[in-house]
């Protein structure tokens, strides 16, 4: 990508993140959840970069390079936290910020914080994620249950199930209609594979969500004032409509953008769609 401009790594509290830098313009940050990181938007970046300045931060979700530090308070309102720290890292400013999946999930949870670079967010656009009790969704609550009863249990699981080239594709077929490029493939499941406290850190996200922690946050979602975007596949089976819809009437500036064929991964399944929408969204200044 010739819009290529940085990478390196953000000194967090917790341990180091990932983070690359594409384009010049305004600032858009890019979280990805569970068992992914920022080449799920890789796609998207590159039909933004020659507008706006993009970044891409790996989030300790199970796809990121390095484990965090031993001892890193894994829970979800610190998950939450951290990506507000990486604004702060960054020093970006009217940020429009994007998120996916486990991202959206604990960027929603992080606007109950005090977090002060909640000042720093000028847009929020959130592709399908966790929400309200969907957290995790129900699909998922039984991993989850097992990710705090038994961890080692499930780090040793979920190790397996990414060796196999073939149960490799069947993960990546429920939460993206267009399948993954080897690229891709390679660089959200080979992490877990190299390192085990990779799978640990994912592990341990697993088991920290709750549905009531969400539910309890969503009183802020109404004193959200800023913009906010929605872009959601209406093929995924984890986050269907029905969310969406409730958060666009939740949020006092909000505008739902349904993705016809799209799951999880709308922005692998449909990057176009992703990147004309957030790209009106930002110019206008306005949902």
């Amino acid at each position: 990508m010739d819009t290529f401009l940085a990478s390196g790594t953000l000194e967090t509290r917790l341990g180091p993140l990932a983070w690359r830098s594409f384009g010049q313009g305004p600032a858009l940050v890019f979280f990805a959840g569970a068992l992914a990181n920022g080449d799920l938007w890789r796609d998207v970046v590159t039909a933004l970069a020659d507008r706006y300045h993009c970044i891409t931060i790996d989030l300790p979700l199970g796809a990121h390079s390095w484990p965090l530090s031993p001892g890193a308070d894994r829970s979800a309102i610190s998950l939450a936290r951290l990506l507000l720290d990486c604004l702060d890292e960054l020093d970006v400013n009217d940020a429009t910020v994007v998120a996916n999946d486990t991202a959206g999930g604990l960027l929603l949870l992080s606007l109950a914080t005090d977090h002060p670079a909640l000042a720093r967010v000028g847009r929020l656009v959130l592709t399908n994620c966790e929400n309200y009790d969907q957290f995790p969704p129900d699909q998922l609550k039984k991993a989850a249950a097992l990710s705090r009863a038994l961890p080692r249990l499930t780090q040793a699981l979920l190790r397996l199930q990414l060796r196999s080239p073939a149960l490799r594709r069947r993960a990546a077929s429920t939460v993206t209609a267009s399948g993954l490029d080897h690229q891709r493939e390679e660089s959200f499941f080979g992490p877990i594979q190299r390192d085990p406290r990779v799978a640990g850190d994912l592990v341990a996200a697993q088991a920290g969500a709750r549905p009531q922690l969400l539910l309890n946050a969503a009183q802020a979602i109404p004193r959200f004032d800023r913009p906010v975007l929605l872009i959601w596949g209406e093929s995924c089976d984890f986050f269907p409509m029905t969310g969406a819809r409730r958060l666009a009437s939740d949020f006092p500036r909000a505008t739902l953008i349904p993705v016809p064929g799209a799951k999880t991964w709308v922005p692998v399944d449909n990057p176009a769609a992703v990147a004309d929408a957030i790209a009106t969204f930002v110019s206008s200044g306005q949902p």
